[in-house]
């Protein structure tokens, strides 16, 4: 099968594709034919460095020292192809999304998955390419914002709002009832209202945090602030959250996200879908860090050959 791996760290010059052989499926798993796969910021941190200096040592130990070690690509969707005789909760034909953040290898045409990974079957309502980011766009944003952090009527303010995290937070503030007010460049304030943003603030001309207007929680998408620039704009209850604290990985919480889907209360925003063999193009975008919600890789060409 053909996969792609990285020869070291650095930007997309380092990707290339190699033929490997397909992994053998164990009693306990289950083998997945890839139809999509999202690239995201934690793609683009993790196979660039492109992170603060004292989690390089971390990066390299957990993914390997000099490159990394596995296939690239850590969310993807798709469908089961073959299940372990060990195999409960799956069948062949079952269409699913999932998240390896460790042992990432879902930029493949076959991956092969414990059946206690993070998995969960794709709703009906949604193609492989919308399912492929929920995994880690929407499971990290439910974890800042959910039923536990917004309540009917708060004022929630997200900044970084353009991006994966943003766009689905956006959509899930909304539906626990709050007042959102999202801030990215003005071109992208369109596509926020269409989600749900009640006002919307062009951060390259205003400041949030020197205006008067308070806000219950504040949700820092990009992990580019600090609570201390944004303490005078919380209310009394006010509480800030950042993307730079880890988040949890939790089947619940996509069932949950699948419930939302269903109910048409989400939807995942794509800004481009890049074929298999363009995946240097889709890096590119992402490494650009001036996405517009999701990038995906389809595996739909492909699979048609």
């Amino acid at each position: 099968m053909k996969a792609i791996v990285q020869d070291r760290y650095g930007d997309t010059s380092t990707l290339k594709m190699i033929d490997v052989s397909i992994p053998e499926t164990r009693s306990s798993e289950i083998q997945v034919k890839i139809k999509a796969v999202n690239i995201s910021s934690a793609d683009m941190r993790i196979n660039t460095l492109d992170v603060p200096f004292g989690l390089t040592l971390v990066i390299r130990i957990l993914f390997g020292w000099k490159r990394p070690r596995s296939i690239r690509g850590i969310t993807a969707s798709g469908i089961i192809t073959k299940v372990g005789q060990e195999v409960s909760k799956y069948k062949v034909g079952d269409k699913v999304y999932f998240i390896q953040s460790l042992k990432a290898g879902c930029l493949a045409e076959y991956k092969t998955l414990n059946e206690k990974d993070i998995i969960a079957k794709i709703p009906p309502n949604m193609s492989y390419e919308e399912a492929a980011p929920l995994a880690f766009g929407a499971m990290s944003s439910y974890h800042f914002i959910n039923e536990h952090t917004v309540s009917k009527g708060d004022k929630v303010l997200i900044y970084g709002a353009s991006g994966s995290l943003g766009t689905y937070a956006i959509q899930l503030a909304k539906y626990f009832g709050a007042t959102v007010t999202a801030v990215s460049s003005s071109k992208n304030h369109a596509i926020l209202s269409s989600l749900g943003a009640d006002y919307v603030i062009d951060y390259k001309i205003n400041n949030f945090w020197e205006d008067e207007q308070t806000y219950d929680l504040i949700f820092d998408a990009v992990g580019k602030l600090k609570k201390k620039q944004v303490s005078k704009v919380l209310s009394q209850k006010g509480k800030y959250t950042s993307s730079r604290r880890p988040t949890k990985e939790d089947v619940r919480i996509l069932q949950k996200i699948n419930e939302l889907v269903s109910e048409q209360k989400l939807k995942t925003y794509i800004e481009q879908v890049y074929d298999f063999e363009d995946f240097k193009q889709a890096h590119e975008h992402v490494y650009s860090k001036h996405k517009v919600g999701n990038v995906v890789i389809s595996f739909k060409k492909r699979i048609n050959q």
